[in-house]
């Protein structure tokens, strides 16, 4: 049967014509739990590079230690906030193998410097999740990630006007087609 794909569009889709905000959207999504869990992560390959090793899957493991010379200048100086910015999963659905699979991308701010870190996740039947690929992008420039939560906030702050006064006008219009209908019946 292949992959069952739960889009994180679906659910922030759904969460916006609903007026949820980002991170209420997020939390029907990822429980917080997990949410902390890939935030620490990501801020591993900064902070610990070699640490987040153990979490490679193995064939990627050598690839963190390449590139742990490099990392520092892509990642934000001294103390950061770290934040979920996106989040989605798939399932197999084929009998007898089951695999899971994550992509996640977490961004760092410090002192005008964001850093972008991208995971994808991947488990197959019992095991545990490990990271089969990564990166981590630092910029100067807002990534589009956060772009992405700040035009969903305006989107969820417009769906909780615009949904209750679309509302009303449907309702209106029913309530004045009934009339109308009743009205010519009444007539003829």
């Amino acid at each position: 049967m292949g992959y069952f794909r739960h889009s994180g569009f679906v659910i922030f889709a759904t969460a916006a014509l609903g007026g949820c905000s980002f991170q209420a959207a997020l939390d029907k999504l990822v429980t917080p739990e997990r949410q902390k869990e890939l935030v620490a992560i990501a801020e591993g390959f900064c902070t610990d590079p070699p640490g987040a090793r153990s979490l490679l899957h193995p064939e990627i493991a050598n690839s963190t230690i390449e590139a742990a010379p490099a990392l520092p200048r892509e990642c934000p100086e001294g103390k950061a906030t770290w934040q979920l910015a996106s989040y989605d999963w798939k399932t197999n659905a084929t009998p007898g193998l089951k695999e899971r699979q994550e992509e996640v991308v977490v961004v760092g701010t410090s002192a005008g410097k964001w850093t972008t870190v991208s995971l994808r996740f991947y488990a197959q039947n019992d095991g545990p999740m490990q990271v089969t690929e990564w990166n981590v992008l630092g910029s100067k420039t807002k990534p589009p990630a956060l772009e992405f939560i700040d035009q969903y906030e305006t989107g969820a702050r417009t769906m909780r006007i615009a949904l209750p006064v679309l509302l009303l006008i449907v309702g209106g219009l029913v309530f004045w087609l009934v009339r109308r209908h009743r009205a010519k019946k009444r007539g003829a």
